[in-house]
């Protein structure tokens, strides 16, 4: 009498519907990772302060993100930040400053980046992000920077 394959039948069936279940759930899962966008900016001197003649402040303007150095070290960065999709990602802005041409090429970064804002953002979120620092290693090397980097982290689902 031949045996019947309807145990086997089902047992390829359910293994089949369990790798498609998986596969479902994995394509739920959102993008983990980093990812950066980096814009670099000269120094600009529209709004120009003088305290015994020597510059007291330096601008620079990255598309719709602005920011500013004083002498003293403290700087300042504003802008927004859009994040595309609806699985949500973690934003970041930072900024750095460094020596070199007056179109910043050949630049040498005298500080790290150093980001001052953190937002978790969903679903086509467009978000304001600003923030300050002040860094004393950069009063004595504020007469010679000439640019500035502006860095928009993302961790989580980043688009």
């Amino acid at each position: 009498m031949p045996q019947s394959s309807a145990p086997q039948s089902r047992t390829g069936l359910s293994m089949a519907c369990l790798i498609l279940a998986s596969a479902a759930q994995l394509a739920l899962v959102p993008t983990v990772g980093a990812a950066e966008q980096r814009s670099q900016a000269a120094a600009q001197f529209p709004n120009i302060t003088y305290e015994g003649f020597k510059l007291q402040r330096k601008d620079f303007r990255f598309g719709g993100y602005t920011a500013w150095l004083k002498r003293g070290g403290e700087w300042q960065i504003e802008g927004t930040v859009r994040h595309r999709g609806l699985i949500c990602g973690t934003y970041e802005l930072g900024l750095r400053f460094g020596v070199g041409s007056p179109d910043c090429t050949d630049v040498r970064w005298v500080s790290p980046v150093t980001f001052v804002t953190s937002h978790y953002q969903c679903n086509d979120a467009e978000v304001p992000h600003a923030g300050n620092e002040i860094d004393s290693t950069l009063q004595d090397q504020f007469d010679a920077i000439t640019c500035a980097e502006r860095v928009v982290r993302c961790t989580g689902n980043c688009k």
